[in-house]
C-alpha cells in the first residue's frame, strides 16, 4: 500500500506546482510582455538599424559594420565620450557623498523636519526644462546671483559662454537637481537601521563620527549601491539639461560651448534628427548601450567589496 501512496502523493505535489507555475506566468506575462515590447523591442530595433543607411524618410539600405567602422574613426565619438565620462565621475559621486549628509541631516529630530524634507524633494517634481532655464538666468555673467557673488573677489566667469565653465555649470546644476531623490531614497535606508545598534555603541563610548562610519555607512551600503547604479546610467544618458545649456540654436552647427558639454546622447540627438542619420545614430546608441552595461556589470561584480547586508 505505501508504494501506491508515494506516486499519488508526488503526482499531486506536481500538479500544485504547476498550478502555481501558471498562475505565477499569467500574473507576470502583462509585464513581462510590457517590457519586450518597450524595452528589448526598441533595443532590438536599434542593432538592426546600426547596420543601416537611412536617413529616416527614404528606402534604407544594408551596409553591415559600415557606421561602426566609421564611428570608431570619427575624432568626435572620443570628445563625446570623454564628455559622458566626465560628467558621470564630477556628478555622481558628489550628489551620492552630499545625499548622504543631508539624509542623515534630516534623519535627526530638528525643529521643521518636513518642511525640509519637502523643499530638498521639489527639484525632483519639477521639470528638467524649467530647471536649466532657472539655472540659465542664474548663470547669467550680466545680471546672475552666481556672479554677483563672485564679483567682490574679482571673478566675472562666463559660465554659459566659455567653453571652460559650461561643463562646470551643467555638473552643478544637474548635482543640485538630484540631491533630493538621492536623500529621500537614502532617507528611508536610514529609518531602516534597527536603533539598538546606536544604543549599543551609545553605552561603549563610541562618538557619533565613529557611529556614522561604522554602523550608517555599512547598513546604508545597499541603498548607497542601488543609487550608485542607477545615478551612473541616468549620468550616461543625460540630456535634457545639456540641450538646454548648449543652445537648440547652435545643436545644428556647433560651436566651442557646444563641443564643450557635447556628450554621447547629445550627439546621437544631432546625427540622428539634425544631420538625419539614423543609421550612424543608432551604431553610436549601440555602443552607449554596451558601455552602460559593461560599467554596471562591474559594479556588480566589485559589489562584494563595499556592499554589506545585514
Amino acid at each position: 500500500m505505501s508504494n501506491i501512496a508515494y506516486p499519488v502523493k508526488r503526482r499531486r505535489i506536481r500538479r500544485d506546482k504547476l498550478n502555481t507555475w501558471l498562475w505565477g506566468y499569467f500574473f507576470v506575462a502583462p509585464i513581462m510582455i510590457g517590457m519586450m515590447i518597450f524595452a528589448l523591442g526598441p533595443v532590438l530595433y536599434a542593432i538592426y538599424m546600426a547596420l543601416l543607411k537611412w536617413d529616416g524618410l527614404g528606402q534604407p539600405s544594408y551596409i553591415g559594420l559600415g557606421n561602426f567602422r566609421e564611428l570608431f574613426r570619427d575624432s568626435q565619438i572620443y570628445l563625446e565620450l570623454l564628455n559622458t565620462l566626465k560628467y558621470a565621475v564630477f556628478v555622481v559621486p558628489i550628489t551620492l557623498i552630499i545625499a548622504v549628509v543631508v539624509a542623515n541631516s534630516l534623519n535627526q529630530k530638528v525643529p521643521g523636519r518636513s518642511f525640509f524634507r519637502v523643499s530638498f524633494f521639489l527639484p525632483v517634481v519639477t521639470m528638467p526644462v524649467a530647471i536649466a532655464t532657472v539655472w540659465k538666468w542664474l548663470f547669467n555673467s550680466q545680471f546672475g546671483i552666481v556672479n554677483i557673488l563672485f564679483r567682490p573677489f574679482g571673478l566675472n566667469p562666463q559660465w554659459l559662454g566659455d567653453p571652460s565653465y559650461i561643463m562646470t555649470a551643467v555638473i552643478v546644476v544637474a548635482i543640485w537637481s538630484g540631491i533630493g531623490y538621492a536623500s529621500i531614497i537614502l532617507l528611508a535606508g536610514l529609518q531602516n537601521i534597527p536603533s539598538n545598534y546606536y544604543e549599543a555603541a551609545s553605552i561603549d563610548g563610541a562618538s557619533p563620527w565613529r557611529q556614522f562610519r561604522t554602523i550608517t555607512i555599512p547598513l546604508l551600503s545597499p541603498t548607497i549601491f542601488f543609487l550608485l547604479i542607477t545615478s551612473m546610467i541616468n549620468a550616461f544618458k543625460a540630456f535634457d539639461i545639456i540641450y538646454m545649456f548648449a543652445g537648440a540654436s547652435v545643436v545644428a552647427s556647433g560651436g566651442p560651448t557646444t563641443e564643450a558639454v557635447r556628450t554621447m546622447v547629445f550627439g546621437i540627438y544631432q546625427k540622428g534628427f539634425m544631420l538625419m542619420r539614423m543609421g550612424y545614430a543608432a551604431a553610436e546608441a549601440v555602443v552607449l548601450f554596451a558601455l552602460i552595461l559593461i560599467v554596471t556589470a562591474v559594479q556588480f561584480r566589485l559589489q562584494k567589496k563595499f556592499v554589506f547586508y545585514d
